[in-house]
């Protein structure tokens, strides 16, 4: 009996790891690879999840081995890319999976590991963005796909003859290429890292005790000037054309605007979760809120007004204890 509960110890790491494989591989899932990880980090050990992980680094690097063996040129993209899964990997298991590496920064928040393991994995990504650009076979792809873009509007505008000249002499491929590039640039690829390194960090602690609390979410005050810093540098990397200050600019003042909408999420959920709210009230208000955040145009007034309000609290105290019995002081 101790044999065979000892093999299913070990085969459970395995499995998760030939499971996380299968995940990156797929191309359409490859976003949810890290959840089996964060699931093992829940109920496993230490050496488990270490196991894992680097097990799982494994059989990936050999698979992208053994598939670009015969094709000498596109080995340097699948060794970035290699890479990048790595790092992505061992950045999860270190920062976000509790119990493994408690020690290491412990003066870290969990938000704060999002952002910082966001950062570092967005770093790894650079170099498969620079070979993408330098090498001229993945520079075409990208062409062709923005050209498929570009003519899509086209179509699309066939019907109006201004709206349809004002495409054609606008927007190309390279105007595309370009405006993806200045996205990516300036906040995109660093939120598309926040949001899939916290959703995976999320999905993977649903109804555990280690489960992240947005109604006790608080940002400290002090990124309220980073906020003010942030701004200036957009503003001054844009008046006197210093792209790299500008960038910066971007990528801070998002990262502070995301905090403070969540702050001002975790104010709202405070106001939802009343206890004399019934629980029906409490789903169509959630529900309502989720469609407001979806709604293309309202969404923008929304997350403005939930970002404000996240603000404000640095002055206002919004999430005040809720009273439900009789007050204690005569007269209230």
């Amino acid at each position: 009996m101790a044999s065979s509960t000892r093999i299913l110890r070990l085969l459970y790491p395995i499995f998760t790891a030939v499971v996380m494989v299968i995940l990156v591989r797929s191309g359409l899932l490859t976003p949810l690879f890290l959840i089996p990880l964060g699931l093992l980090g829940q109920r496993g050990t230490r050496k488990e999840v270490i196991f894992t992980a680097l097990l799982m680094i494994f059989i990936n690097m050999a698979f992208s081995f053994f598939a670009v063996r015969s094709d000498p040129a596109a080995m340097k993209l699948f060794l970035a890319d290699t890479l990048y899964v790595s790092a992505l990997t061992l950045l999860f298991m270190l920062l976000l999976v509790p119990g493994v590496f408690d020690s290491f920064l412990p003066f870290l928040r969990g938000t704060y590991r999002v952002l910082l393991a966001a950062f570092i994995g967005m770093l790894f990504l650079l170099p498969i963005i620079l070979f993408a650009m330098n090498d001229q076979g993945v520079y075409a792809l990208f062409k062709e796909q923005a050209d498929m873009v570009a003519n899509m509007l086209k179509e699309n505008a066939a019907g109006d003859a201004v709206q349809q000249s004002i495409i054609e002499n606008s927007i190309d491929a390279e105007t595309l290429f370009a405006i993806m590039k200045a996205v990516a640039l300036r906040g995109g690829l660093f939120i598309s890292h926040v949001i899939f390194f916290g959703v995976s960090a999320a999905l993977s602690r649903q109804g555990i005790q280690h489960r992240w609390s947005l109604k006790a979410f608080h940002v400290d005050f002090g990124w309220i000037w980073v906020l003010s810093l942030m701004l200036l540098a957009i503003l001054g990397g844009f008046v006197f054309s210093i792209e790299p200050l500008e960038i910066l600019g971007w990528n801070g003042a998002l990262t502070a605007i995301l905090l403070y909408f969540l702050q001002g999420m975790g104010i709202i959920s405070h106001y939802i979760d009343h206890p004399r709210l019934s629980r029906g009230n409490r789903f169509v208000l959630r529900t309502m809120l989720l469609i407001l955040l979806l709604s293309p145009g309202i969404n923008a007034v929304v997350l403005a007004g939930l970002c404000l309000l996240g603000i404000a609290e640095n002055w206002v105290s919004l999430r005040k204890p809720h009273l439900t019995g009789p007050s204690s002081t005569p007269g209230m």
